[in-house]
């Protein structure tokens, strides 16, 4: 290959230089030509003057006196034609302006005349004079034109010769600033193709060598070039003739000087070749070295080839292995979802040629989140192996069943099965799944929430049936624990209606079209109002007044939450300021979520909240859940306990629906605990009321902590509360919750009441 580029470059560059080569030559030879046709035609102007002192002097010829001084003095003021003289039509001497002029015409010359008069009239034209005989040689500064005049009467025959001569001198003159380089010249050659005249840009040139033309014949006798040599030097001539005066004019310079910038040019172009293929010739040398130490390593590499087989048949064992890995679950033991989705969408072609249904079920535990943060990821995982466990068990033969992630397990049921056989085997799946579980001496419940799609009624495809089953799935867990729903058209609405909520969440928190209802806490032991819980609505442009049921959930699982808790923060602040302003001390408590604690500078943002709106931190009170501690606990411990040592309350909320204990609360910074609301609705003050509420409250009061039941709705329930100590009251028995405004009228009524 880099033979083949030297090659390639010193080709390139002898095109290069042939190229440059002809059009030197042809740049020149056209200059040249244009140089000769314009001396060849200065000469044909000069022929045509020399007509017009003839006509003067024919005229005048008989009246002047044939003395040589008399037409000196007619010829004196004519720089080029200073030397005349007047013959008969036999050659006879007739007049002279100067004695020593030819007596007669010679006669090769005054055969000349008449075939000149024959071929091309009665035209001026330079004679040939290379014909010896006495009187016929030209002084050497004086070039003769022979002009044939015709007789006046008949035009046709000849009367007299005139013979002209022009100075020399004055026409080389003419062509001394013309640029010809050191070597050009122009000749003026007869018809004969004697020079009669040479001259450079110095002035005349005599002796000068004579210019042979070479072997070629010109193809055009009027104009072209031709090559010629003098003195072993080679020429470029370009010539213009022109026949009806008998003459040539003929341009030449050196090849050597037309060429000399190519040659330059070329020998650098030389050089830089030579330098480019010393560099590649190089560079191959180089890539020859490089190619013997890779056949080197080559050779080394060729002497493992055995220890390689040994290696590539370790590699395929490995990839059968990672092949399987790829295709299954590593926890679990099951189908992952890439694998699931190919066999499933195979095992649907089949079903739908049997005319089958395929039920695809999605299967998500509850609260499994608060299990693996609890108790630890090794009990999660082993809990999540449990569950693949019971599953797998139940599977038929032709049903599959796969592990997508997190606790979300999928089975697809392909077997020739009736709805009511699906709907019997998810119910005893649900049952299943329910059952205790017992992982190296702990044991926990927990329940699936399990949604179903069917084909062909919900979905024509795997992927759509999936989605179809994760949508009902979403629809059981809203429903409770352990339950499990059929996909529903409407399911879709509703989660088009979430989208939708989710959207709008941003705009309507920099609308602040967010608002806070409060509902009253009452002390039971005097029945007064002790301060007020915050809860917040949206204030839709469409749907009107929206309840926080339908948006809390969306607004966490967005991210939204964290905006809104500080939307809800500033609005209880601001109230709590225009109730100040008004002379009313009291006291707000606001929830807090899980997300909100979980953030670096939550302590910091409450406290300038405070500040900013000049509240006592006693007048606010913040609730917690117990699940909102799990997700880093050490930091939402360390902001409860600075938020607490700055005057703040903690109250727990929604204590009984979770797994923390009385010894997990020992720990928490909190001040009250609140009593789910699913705890106080069984109460009806009979003797076989649950003990737990009145053992939670006993516990509470052990710990210090003041206690508040939610959801108090009947007087029953109010008196059983007062009777196990309970210190606050919430609920509709008391007041659903109020905007700010009528607030004071419930108020005086809540006083007459009282006072009644």
């Amino acid at each position: 290959m880099g033979l083949v580029t030297i090659a390639f470059i010193w080709l390139l560059d002898h095109r290069q230089y042939s190229a440059a080569h002809a059009e030197a030559l042809e740049s020149k030879a056209n200059e040249h030509l244009n140089l000769a046709t314009i001396a060849a035609e200065h000469l044909k102007q000069l022929a045509d003057r020399s007509l017009a002192v003839s006509t003067v002097m024919n005229a005048s010829a008989s009246a002047l006196s044939n003395t040589p001084s008399d037409a000196s003095r007619a010829l004196a003021k004519d720089p080029v034609f200073n030397r005349l003289s007047i013959y008969s039509a036999q050659g006879d001497w007739q007049y002279h302006s100067h004695d020593n002029l030819p007596a007669i015409v010679p006669q090769h010359w005054l055969e000349q005349v008449y075939a000149q008069i024959e071929t091309h009239g009665f035209v001026p034209f330079l004679p040939v004079s290379d014909i010896s005989g006495p009187n016929t040689a030209a002084p050497k500064w004086h070039l003769p034109l022979l002009l044939p005049v015709a007789d006046p009467q008949t035009r046709t025959r000849l009367d007299r010769i005139m013979l002209v001569e022009m100075d020399v001198g004055y026409l080389a003159s003419l062509y001394q600033n013309i640029e010809m380089g050191h070597s050009g010249v122009i000749q003026l050659l007869d018809a004969a193709g004697q020079e009669r005249l040479r001259a450079d840009t110095s002035g005349v040139i005599f002796n000068g060598g004579e210019l042979i033309a070479g072997p070629e014949q010109p193809k055009d006798p009027l104009r072209g070039g031709y090559r010629s040599v003098a003195n072993g030097s080679v020429y470029q001539s370009l010539y213009v003739t022109v026949p009806e005066h008998g003459w040539r004019i003929v341009v030449s310079q050196q090849l050597d000087e037309i060429l000399a910038p190519v040659q330059t040019r070329q020998t650098n172009q030389t050089w830089l070749g030579i330098v480019m293929s010393v560099v590649i010739l190089l560079t191959i040398s180089w890539i020859f070295t490089v190619l013997r130490r890779q056949q080197a390593s080559l050779k080394a590499l060729q002497q493992s080839e055995q220890e390689k087989q040994r290696l590539i048949e370790s590699l395929e064992t490995a990839h059968r292995r990672s092949s399987h890995a790829a295709s299954t679950d590593h926890l679990s033991g099951l189908f992952n979802r890439r694998e699931f989705i190919r066999i499933a969408s195979e095992c649907l072609t089949q079903q739908r040629a049997k005319r089958r249904l395929l039920a695809i079920l999605f299967i998500d535990l509850d609260r499994f989140k608060s299990i693996n943060d609890t108790l630890g990821h090794k009990v999660g995982d082993m809990l999540l192996q449990a569950v693949a466990g019971r599953i797998q068990r139940m599977l038929g033969p032709e049903d599959q069943a796969a592990r997508f992630g997190g606790d979300e397990f999928v089975v697809m049921l392909a077997d020739n099965r009736s709805e009511q056989q699906i709907t019997e085997w998810v119910k005893a799946l649900t049952e299943k799944l329910s059952a205790m579980y017992s992982l190296e001496g702990v044991e926990l419940n927990t329940s699936p929430s399990v949604g179903i799609s069917i084909c062909p009624r919900d979905a024509q495809d795997i992927d759509e049936m999936i989605r179809c089953a994760d949508a009902a799935m979403y629809s059981a867990k809203r429903a409770g624990r352990g339950q499990y729903r059929f996909f529903d058209p409407s399911l879709n609405t509703s989660r088009i209606e979430e989208f939708h909520i989710e959207q709008a969440l941003g705009e309507a928190l920099r609308k602040r079209q967010f608002i806070l209802h409060y509902q009253p806490q009452v002390r039971l032991d005097t029945l007064t109002i002790s301060g007020y819980e915050a809860l917040v609505r949206w204030r839709h442009p469409e749907f009107g007044l929206v309840y926080p049921d339908r948006f809390i959930t969306i607004a966490e699982r967005s991210g939204f939450i964290i905006d809104l808790g500080k939307e809800v923060l500033r609005l209880a602040c601001e109230q709590l300021k225009k109730w100040k302003a008004q002379g009313i001390c009291t006291t707000v408590s606001v929830n807090v979520s899980a997300l909100q604690l979980g953030q670096e500078d939550f302590a910091d943002s409450v406290l300038r909240e405070l500040a900013l709106h000049d509240i006592a931190p006693e007048q606010l009170e913040l609730e917690i859940t117990e699940t909102a501690i799990l997700d880093r606990e050490q930091l939402a411990i360390d902001h409860l306990e600075r938020l607490k040592k700055a005057g703040i309350t903690i109250s727990l909320d929604d204590f009984g629906l979770g797994y923390a204990g009385f010894a997990h609360l020992y720990a928490l910074p909190i001040n009250k605990l609140k009593i789910d609301r699913g705890l106080i609705a069984q109460l009806s003050n009979t003797h076989d009321d649950s003990p737990i509420v009145s053992s939670t409250i006993a516990l509470a009061k052990r710990l210090q902590l003041q206690v508040v039941a939610e959801g108090v709705e009947t007087r029953e329930q109010l008196v059983y509360l007062k009777i196990s100590g309970c210190d606050y009251g919430q609920g509709y028995h008391f007041s659903r919750p109020l905007s700010a405004e009528q607030l004071p009228e419930f108020d005086d009524a809540f006083k007459l009441k009282e006072v009644a």
